[in-house]
């Protein structure tokens, strides 16, 4: 990793360890605090929209998520010209890029979140009812799980998918709101890489 992705990944880290403090602090004061989380999560948003490479834009998409949800993996998932959804690139949160050998999920919370077309976090898998007994779960000791859609302008793009072996332990809901505005940012900044690599590539 070169001196300027190293400074702009610190730089995200910071934003979103603000993030993570002041979602923990909002549990205690209540909802007026959940604005401010959103305020200092899009000062990570602006920095997706100054990217025109599709991948340096994914990467950091991918790094943010997995700093702001602690978890050990994260995926992009793209729909291809025969409206397929194919594996785009996954991450570790000791910054490695994942191949799609590694790209083995909880299919049952995918599918779930996009027949809801709504952002899906379980804090401990191993605890819900619905999704504990799942194979996926159980064979990978899964316990946060995240999805969430990528939709711009109506139509969707595709999915963030974050899963970690630790639970979530102070989850609220301002996370939901927290991930379904980075999904929407996110989505929104690889629309505009798309087009650019379309007119310019």
């Amino acid at each position: 990793m070169d001196d300027k992705r190293r400074r702009q990944l610190e730089s995200v880290d910071d934003v979103l360890s603000e993030v993570r403090e002041q979602l923990q602090y909002s549990q205690e004061q209540g909802d007026i605090y959940e604005l401010r989380a959103l305020q200092l999560l899009l000062q990570v948003t602006k920095a997706m929209h100054s990217r025109r490479d599709i991948y340096d834009l994914i990467t950091l998409v991918l790094d943010s998520a997995l700093s702001f949800a602690e978890a050990d993996r994260a995926f992009l998932m793209l729909y291809d010209d025969n409206d397929k959804l194919r594996f785009k690139m996954g991450r570790s949160y000791e910054g490695e890029y994942l191949g799609e050998a590694n790209f083995v999920i909880s299919t049952s919370i995918v599918q779930e979140m996009l027949n809801g077309q709504k952002a899906i976090i379980l804090s401990d898998a191993q605890t819900d009812a619905q999704f504990n007994k799942r194979q996926s779960v159980q064979e990978l000791e899964l316990r946060t799980i995240m999805a969430a859609p990528l939709s711009a302008s109506g139509s969707l793009l595709g999915l963030i998918y974050v899963d970690s072996k630790r639970p979530l332990t102070r989850y609220s809901k301002h996370h939901l709101n927290v991930l379904t505005s980075l999904a929407d940012q996110a989505a929104v900044a690889i629309s505009n890489a798309q087009k650019f690599e379309t007119h310019h590539g």
